[in-house]
């Protein structure tokens, strides 16, 4: 809307235009939430063509951040952050999640033993999908699942096994035991 102004009482001066311009704010940005396990900092992200501002508040306090992706300070519990759009005419803030998840608790499993040569059936419980490893850290996954066969062995053989949520436990060792055969009686 246009308005004008002028100085003076009787004698005035000329009339001045002054536009009262109404700016519509941006549209709020679109956001992500981020996950990690366990406490530490999490990734968000958000997109906007305008620039996008990161809060800990749902209104007033001071920025955090600006730009798409805002790397959140170390946190140990599922946090909510805000996210608008505009440089001085923004957008309305959106709340975005921060999320910790909880590792499961390391599967339960026993050793199973056999005589000589051959497989052996391993088996364990816990929450979420359970995976098999031959190495007690890193390395491929032999099997996902409860019961695992192993190849066949002629020694002792640790495995390990894990439970994986989106989070993974600590591995737990499981020993597949071969016992020798006692020697034949003597007649």
């Amino acid at each position: 809307t246009t308005y004008y102004v002028e100085q003076g009482n009787s004698c005035r001066s000329n009339r001045v235009a002054v536009d009262a311009i109404i700016t519509n704010p941006p549209a709020s940005p679109a956001v992500t939430d981020g996950n990690r396990c366990g406490p530490g900092t999490v990734v968000l992200s958000a997109t906007s063509l305008a620039q996008i501002n990161w809060y800990a508040n749902a209104s007033g306090g001071t920025a955090l951040g600006t730009g798409t992706s805002f790397t959140t300070p170390s946190i140990s519990v599922t946090t909510i952050f805000y996210a608008d759009a505009g440089t001085g005419c923004n957008s309305a803030r959106v709340p975005v999640t921060a999320n910790i998840n909880s590792a499961p608790a390391a599967p339960v499993a026993n050793d199973v033993a056999r005589c000589s040569t051959g497989t052996v059936t391993l088996t364990a419980t816990g929450t979420g999908s359970i995976k098999w490893y031959s190495a007690s850290s890193g390395g491929s996954v032999l099997f996902t699942g409860s019961s695992f066969t192993t190849p066949s062995i002629s020694v002792t053989t640790t495995y390990y096994v894990e439970a994986d949520n989106g989070c993974v436990s600590s591995r737990t060792s499981v020993d597949a035991i071969v016992n020798s055969p006692p020697a034949e009686p003597i007649l």
